[in-house]
């Protein structure tokens, strides 16, 4: 089932922030996946996002899954702090 399309998860991320992300940072992004119903349905499928971002390169990747209302922006690019010297 297509998470986006489903009007209960649409409903519950709307009305009540309830609705279940998948949020994966790395090394220079944080991406948010969903939303889904439950726990369960996120968890089953984290795995396909973590392949697919391996495979473009991403390094020190963790994952949460966060019941939350939709985030701003589905990718959000963290640019490194600059030292002065």
């Amino acid at each position: 089932m297509d998470p986006v399309g489903n009007p209960l998860v649409w409903l519950l991320d709307r009305l009540r922030g309830l609705a279940v992300w998948v949020e994966i940072t790395t090394d220079d992004c944080t991406y948010y996946y969903g939303p889904f119903a439950s726990e369960k349905e996120a968890e089953a499928h984290k795995g396909r996002y973590i392949a697919d971002l391996k495979a473009e390169g991403a390094e020190k990747i963790e994952v949460q899954i966060k019941k939350m209302r939709q985030p701003q922006s589905l990718t959000v690019v963290c640019t490194p702090s600059r030292v002065r010297s």
